[in-house]
């Protein structure tokens, strides 16, 4: 099997819920799947819709620092990004139990929630963000995003 679709196999696998624990990702990542631009960093990739690539990124830098919030809550906008919201808020809740005071991680989570129609609980989650950071222009949009789609 080639490094790529080897890769797209294991970010399958994590799709389907298949591998939710460091050390499974590990097993994905271990290939080493070589990024096209040794100097882009996991979040341009997620930017530029490169998943497979950023999964495979967040990925090694878990392995690398499991204590990263920030690659954990990486791992979930990939998750996002595929559509796979249930996954994403696995990662968001490993990231926010490792960095409990940040509010884009609460947001990104709240965010999610909204995606999946579960408006109050989105916002009982913006609330807590706004609370650790009342002038977060992200956590601001996305409550107004919650009182649009709760008006469509």
């Amino acid at each position: 099997m080639s490094r790529g679709i080897s890769a797209l196999f294991c970010l399958s696998a994590i799709c389907c819920g298949l591998i939710i624990s460091v050390a499974c990702v590990s097993t994905c990542v271990a290939q080493d799947y070589p990024l096209a631009n040794e100097s882009v960093d996991c979040a341009s990739l997620v930017s530029s819709d490169r998943n497979a690539e950023a999964f495979s990124c967040f990925g090694r830098a878990i392995e690398s620092d499991p204590a990263s919030a920030f690659d954990w809550a990486g791992q979930g906008d990939v998750m996002n990004n595929i559509g796979y919201y249930y996954q994403a808020l696995i990662y968001y809740e490993v990231a926010i139990n490792l960095e409990p005071n940040s509010a884009n991680i609460l947001t990104s989570k709240g965010r999610t929630l909204t995606r999946l129609g579960r408006y109050d609980e989105a916002m009982d989650i913006f609330s807590q963000a706004l609370e650790l950071q009342p002038d977060n222009a992200y956590t601001w949009k996305s409550i107004g995003d919650v009182y649009t789609k709760r008006h469509d």
